[in-house]
């Protein structure tokens, strides 16, 4: 997804932090899962380069075996890279995940995944 802003002049961005957490869950009853999901979080300043490993800001994995009994959440916490900052303050960005993993379930089933929280914190200071 492309994020285009005005930045502040006022505004020297120092640290970018993302906190996020996404729920996978089940909608065939019956269905039992194992194996792992894997949810990565990439942030860049370009939408042709984009799923480079540079631009990967987050990953986590978590077991598959709770789809069984409701849902899994994949969440997490990362620090942007200096590459990642500077992509911010030039007021255009690009923000994005990709899910891959493992699992496999004892019969077809339809899994659905929702984003509950992409938050990024900004750090800097601010000049009058």
């Amino acid at each position: 997804m492309e994020i285009r802003y005005t930045p502040d002049p006022r505004l020297n961005l120092t640290g970018v932090a993302l906190d996020y957490k996404v729920r996978f869950a089940s909608e065939t009853p019956g269905a039992s899962f194992q194996g792992s999901v894997v949810y990565t979080a990439y942030l860049g300043g370009d939408a042709g380069t984009f799923f480079l490993e540079a631009n990967k800001l987050a990953e986590g994995t978590e077991d598959v075996s709770g789809l069984s009994a409701g849902g899994v959440c994949v969440e997490g916490q990362a620090q942007a890279t200096a590459a990642q900052v500077q992509a911010l303050q030039r007021g255009t960005f690009y923000v994005g995940a990709r899910i891959s993993g493992d699992a496999t379930s004892n019969q077809e089933a339809t899994v659905r995944y929702r984003t509950e929280r992409f938050l990024l914190r900004l750090s800097g200071t601010v000049r009058p």
